[in-house]
């Protein structure tokens, strides 16, 4: 049976992979949407059909450390169904993994509605980034309630002795 944590961590981390191909930002010239980029889309670049005809942009490869950290959450998940990861370990590396995406995703993305560059222009961020950054919130609750757990069940007897 899997830790309590962990029904949190696989479900959350398969969010996280999902958000990361729906729509993470929409670009509007004059109140109309121009273009909606989506994870993959932002981390691989290329060339995207815009308001404005194809258009190439320059993609943000370190974008697909969050996908690679999803995936790597799924995997600590089922290691642990298998017995082949220790509970504990588990949720050292799937809040170390979601820690980073958090990182990653508020480094590249604080401010973004603001860096528009050209007036009437806004850029605004859609639901599959907050999908990603809430799925790696609840990946960082999971891996802490395992460790409660896993604590709870090896802590020290918490019982006073009685005195001789």
């Amino acid at each position: 049976m899997l830790p309590k944590g962990n029904r949190i961590i696989g479900p959350a981390a398969a969010i996280a992979l999902v958000c990361f191909f729906l729509p993470w930002v929409l670009v509007s010239c004059g109140g109309q949407p121009m273009a909606s980029f989506s994870g993959w889309q932002l981390a691989a670049g290329g060339n995207i059909q815009t308001g404005f005809g194809t258009q190439p942009i320059e993609g943000s490869p370190v974008l697909f450390l969050v996908l690679l950290a999803a995936i790597g959450c799924l995997a600590l998940v089922y290691f642990g169904y298998q017995r082949q990861i220790v509970t504990r370990t588990g949720a050292y590396i799937a809040t170390g993994l979601a820690g980073a995406s958090l990182l990653i995703l508020l480094a590249k993305f604080s401010g973004a509605q603001s860096q528009a560059t050209q007036p009437g222009v806004t850029v605004k961020l859609q639901y599959g980034l907050w999908g990603t950054v809430l799925a790696n919130v609840a990946i960082i609750i999971g891996a802490v309630l395992d460790l409660r757990e896993e604590g709870s069940q090896t802590g020290p007897n918490r019982e006073e002795s009685p005195p001789q």
